[in-house]
């Protein structure tokens, strides 16, 4: 009797273990995770996104979608077929990934988003998302507008405009937050823009090269990202011409000697790896169960002279 007794003691014990949640099971959850393309500033972030994932004790499984939104919701597809336990989505157009949510979804599968929003709205929420972390790119956008007043004040300016990769929800919301922001210097004036496929540096370079040959004249560069702005101070060297200023935003190894030698006036810094770590940190509390904001924000500082030694780069 005493042993019946101790075996039926031992079914409840384990039936009670089975109906916990997720995390008092012996199996890691599964997080699928979709990039959008391959840059330096990815690298960087998984850093953090792995990091959190050992000390949560959770799986990431990568997918790179090389900057193709076909390619990367076909990724999201495969995550669902898969039944992963939750996905995180980084989109490489926050509009046409928009299917995504009706797949997760339909799937009972949570959806989180992160550094690229999904949607139009500016802080990535969205019904059937539960939460966005990252930077609002919108309030990146202000910032570019903001640096450029600091830069030229009240007086009449030409400004160009080095966008990133079309499409994306940065690219976008990081336009058009500069463009309502901007709306506040009237005598400021965008004489050229150009949004380069990748983030790339050659790209912005060439782009640069193409609008100095046709000889306009321009007072200031803005550029959404510090590659572009590296790019731009090297084209503007290159051409000889004196008096110009470049701001980016992120903050690099490379683009530093290019603001203490005053080529590049400004850019930005956030911590990228930390913005990985809660991005990861944050999924595992939907998955615990717990109540998350849909918004998970980081504010990024701008970066000049007077603090450039002070902030280490993380790439």
């Amino acid at each position: 009797m005493k042993r019946i007794l101790l075996l039926v003691s031992a079914v409840l014990i384990l039936g009670s273990f089975a109906a916990e949640p997720i995390f008092a099971q012996a199996k890691k959850p599964i997080i699928g995770v979709s990039l959008p393309g391959s840059v330096e500033f990815f690298v960087v972030q998984r850093k953090g996104m792995d990091k959190a994932a050992s000390q949560f004790n959770v799986s990431l499984v990568y997918a790179d979608a090389e900057w193709d939104p076909g390619k990367q919701l076909n990724q999201v597809e495969d995550f669902v077929a898969r039944k992963v336990d939750m996905i995180m989505l980084c989109a490489a157009d926050n509009m046409a990934l928009m299917p995504a949510i009706k797949l997760c979804n339909d799937a009972k599968i949570p959806l989180v988003t992160f550094t690229n929003m999904l949607g139009p709205n500016a802080d990535g929420s969205y019904p059937g998302i539960i939460t966005f972390i990252g930077i609002s790119d919108y309030n990146y956008g202000v910032m570019m507008a903001q640096m450029a007043n600091k830069i030229l004040g009240n007086k009449e300016a030409n400004i160009v405009l080095i966008e990133g990769n079309p499409g994306t929800g940065p690219q976008r919301q990081r336009t058009e937050g500069f463009e309502t922001e901007l709306k506040k210097y009237p005598k400021y004036k965008v004489v050229y823009r150009k949004a380069i496929d990748g983030w790339t540096k050659e790209g912005a370079l060439a782009a640069m090269e193409a609008f100095i040959q046709t000889k306009q004249p321009f007072d200031l560069v803005s550029c959404q990202w510090y590659d572009g702005a590296i790019a731009a101070a090297m084209a503007i060297k290159d051409a000889g011409l004196k008096n110009k200023h470049v701001t980016g935003l992120e903050y690099s190894a490379s683009v530093k000697p290019y603001i203490k030698n005053g080529q590049v006036d400004m850019t930005t810094n956030a911590s990228i790896a930390d913005l990985g770590f809660s991005a990861v940190e944050t999924a595992v509390k939907v998955l615990k169960g717990e109540k998350v904001p849909t918004f998970v924000g980081v504010e990024p500082v701008i970066v000049d002279k007077k603090n450039v030694d002070k902030i280490v780069p993380e790439f």
